[in-house]
């Protein structure tokens, strides 16, 4: 090939690349790059298989607030929960002991308390109870907090791709 084609061709190629790049640079690119939506997340947060990055700030914020509104109600729920157990193992104590103080004023009293007694011991926290629901507490919360590490590095690696 001589001169002058290649100088042609290197021309029209720049001119090409020229245009082409005048043209990307009109366009928004992340209203044409998109990523995908974890399925967990999708029905979480009412998000569409494919978001396009311009929306993953709206996205991201959405999840945000659902998993946070979620924790509180979730560690709302508990605490009356717990509230209950307390209000309950309060009232039960509170009427054994009366029952205790006058169960020697009827025949049988004693043995119907002794009874009585004998069966609430078994509604009683064992020793070393509260150290195996904390850890089970703690286990379901790291787990969650795992699931959502997971959730999070899913929709990461789906916005880089």
């Amino acid at each position: 090939m001589d001169h002058k084609k290649k100088a042609f061709y290197f021309g029209t190629a720049a001119v090409a690349c020229f245009i082409l790049a005048m043209a990307v640079q009109g366009c928004d690119l992340q209203k044409l790059v998109s990523f995908d939506v974890p399925k967990g997340v999708q029905g979480a947060i009412d998000a569409n298989e494919t978001e396009t990055l311009s929306n993953s700030d709206y996205v991201w914020s959405q999840w945000e607030n659902w998993v946070q509104a979620n924790s509180e109600a979730l560690a709302s729920s508990i605490s009356d929960a717990n509230a209950r157990v307390s209000l309950i193992n309060d009232v039960t104590a509170l009427g054994m002991g009366a029952l205790g103080e006058v169960s020697n004023t009827f025949p049988g009293g004693a043995v119907l308390f002794s009874g009585l007694s004998l069966l609430a011991g078994w509604f009683l926290k064992r020793p070393g109870e509260d150290k195996v629901v904390a850890k089970e507490k703690e286990d379901s919360y790291n787990a969650g907090l795992a699931k959502g590490k997971e959730l999070v590095e899913t929709i990461k690696e789906a916005s880089n791709a």
